[in-house]
């Protein structure tokens, strides 16, 4: 910054002092003092002597509170007022699904009738929005400088999982203190890879490191647990990080023939993919087998009508009313017109994500509610797809109102994070 007259550089101080966006302070003292420069040049220009052009100008600036007040509202915390409306709403929904389920348990006297899901349900909003509050008050940035700690985090846990764990119906499952900490990878790996894709590699052999590295070294952890759904989510939501980065479309496309090649096609050629596969396009085929999920959640939603059948109504044939499948069950107790209710807080909500995204400069703040947006979107689209028979089933909670402690927690986490981030937009340097 230019040498300034004594004057000018207290009134610079005074200003920059009151100024709340602490990173912009340098920045604004620059902006200050060029314009204060400017005018003291054209003052003593006019004849006016050194401290006479200098009180001139300060005065044509205008009082320093009333300077800093002007920045102060330009650079303060902004609220995403609307994507909290359609949390809040989704929330609500969580609660009110989760009584209805206890309803239709208890009617059954099944595996699950004594099983007071609202109770903790409750319980878990309320520390996953205590989690949320918090993350949204860390200053975002602080993550970029611990990415691959975050990484290595998440690579620790996938192996306690998958070698200190017991393995439960085929999956492996590590719990501590009641969490699963295997719920939280996806988004530490989501999280790790903001960092990396926020900054440009000039060099080919990098930037395919990088892919290797964040796009394919997570799934093949996945694959190992092995969590098929979480492999795909992964992929899906790093590809559209890709899009948003300064990657460009070849890497994008590169990234998804790698993982066509590797992971997808061997899954689908396999005898298992082929069963799967076929369930799904042609259930009436195993009636009483693979396909008989995709009739019952078909038969469901075709009888709900526009009312449904009730509030709490009795669901036997279905499964996981609590987690998988709340959302056919929702539909099925209250009818269409809830369904699509809900539909469209989906919609608000994902819309709310992308405004973000794009409202963000910091190329770090962009990444970051991109990657963790994108995870959303394709968790909603693959779980309300599976819910209505649009899409293959597997284990796919409906984020937000499906029943879970571990992944409910992890969800208003990140959140969380894109809150913060959105709350800082004007707040922040941007390089």
């Amino acid at each position: 910054m230019k040498n300034l007259h004594p004057l000018l550089q207290e009134y610079v101080n005074r200003v920059s002092r009151q100024v709340k966006a602490r990173e912009l302070r340098q920045e604004i003292r620059e902006e200050i003092a060029g314009h204060l420069d400017e005018l003291w040049e054209a003052k003593r220009a006019e004849g006016l002597d050194d401290e006479a052009a200098a009180r001139q100008a300060m005065a044509q600036m205008g009082n320093t509170d009333s300077v800093a007040e002007g920045f102060n509202r330009v650079h303060r915390p902004r609220v995403p007022w609307m994507m909290l409306l359609s949390l809040a709403l989704l929330l609500t929904i969580a609660l009110l699904a989760m009584y209805a389920v206890r309803l239709s348990y208890q009617a059954g006297e099944g595996l699950w009738y004594d099983i007071d899901f609202f109770g903790k349900q409750a319980v878990f909003i309320g520390i996953g929005l205590a989690v949320l509050f918090i993350l949204s008050r860390v200053h975002y940035g602080i993550l970029n400088n611990y990415s691959w700690m975050l990484y290595g985090l998440a690579v620790v846990l996938i192996w306690i999982t998958n070698y200190v764990s017991p393995n439960v119906n085929g999956l492996r499952v590590f719990i501590l203190g009641g969490v699963n900490p295997t719920a939280i990878c996806p988004y530490l790996f989501l999280i790790a890879a903001a960092g990396a894709l926020s900054r440009k590699y000039e060099k080919r052999r990098t930037a395919l490191g990088q892919l290797v590295v964040l796009g394919i070294l997570p799934l093949l952890l996945f694959a190992v647990i092995p969590s098929f759904p979480s492999l795909i989510l992964y992929a899906v939501a790093f590809a559209l990080m890709l899009c948003f980065s300064r990657y460009g479309w070849r890497w994008v496309l590169t990234y998804l023939s790698m993982v066509a090649s590797i992971f997808v096609l061997p899954l689908l050629l396999s005898g298992y993919g082929q069963e799967r596969l076929s369930a799904f396009l042609r259930p009436w085929e195993d009636a009483e087998g693979s396909g008989y999920l995709y009739l019952q959640i078909e038969e469901a939603v075709r009888s709900a009508g526009w009312r449904g059948h009730g509030f709490g109504s009795f669901m036997e044939v279905l499964p996981q009313i609590h987690s998988d499948n709340v959302f056919t069950y929702l539909i099925y107790s209250l009818g269409w017109v809830f369904g699509i209710f809900v539909l469209m807080i989906v919609l608000l909500f994902v819309t709310q994500l992308v405004n973000a995204a794009m409202s963000v400069r910091d190329p770090y703040g962009k990444m970051l509610i991109a990657g963790l947006g994108a995870f959303f979107s394709v968790q909603f689209v693959w779980s309300i797809g599976m819910s209505l028979g649009l899409l293959p089933i597997s284990a796919v909670s409906f984020p937000l109102i499906s029943y879970g402690g571990s992944g409910l927690m992890a969800q208003l986490g990140a959140i969380g994070l894109i809150y913060g981030v959105y709350r800082r937009k004007d707040m922040v340097r941007v390089h």
